[in-house]
């Protein structure tokens, strides 16, 4: 079972300068503290002896060369400019993970002002919005003219 998503729109960015801080960033939401918020495991003999995300394939984003294959191992097309720069995300995915953990962590390196725009399976919309480094989560608000 899962939650189905989908993308509606996004103005997405990070500079090639900030590329390499951003896929470290990446990688080292594979720590064990980390995973603990939004991961799955093994166990053997009652202790858990694997962590990671379970919608997410981690030696893939653990071992990416670039930040465009982390973003991959993520579920998530990003499109890199002429010039270097991070200019689109594309969700290539089905169903919702706790995606929310990757842009907590990409924020720093996310320009302000930058959005992606998400529909729910059951019409609700939000939005992850980055302003000053901050990452936040925003549902819309839906009314009618009378």
């Amino acid at each position: 079972m899962g939650y189905y998503m989908n993308q509606r729109d996004a103005i997405f960015t990070i500079k090639k300068d900030k590329q390499a801080k951003a896929l470290k960033a990446v990688q080292a939401l594979a720590k064990p503290s980390k995973i603990k918020k939004g991961g799955g495991g093994s166990w053997s003999g009652g202790k858990q002896i694997e962590q990671y995300y379970s919608w997410v394939n981690t030696e893939e984003f653990v071992s990416a060369k670039t930040l465009q294959d982390a973003m991959q191992a993520w579920r998530w097309d990003i499109h890199i400019d002429v010039d270097g720069n991070l200019v689109d995300i594309y969700f290539a995915g089905e169903k919702l993970g706790d995606d929310a953990i990757l842009f907590e962590a990409l924020a720093p390196f996310v320009e302000d002002g930058c959005y992606i725009e998400m529909s729910g399976e059951e019409g609700a919309l939000w939005r992850w919005c980055f302003n000053d480094g901050e990452f936040e989560e925003k549902f819309a608000t839906i009314s009618w003219e009378s």
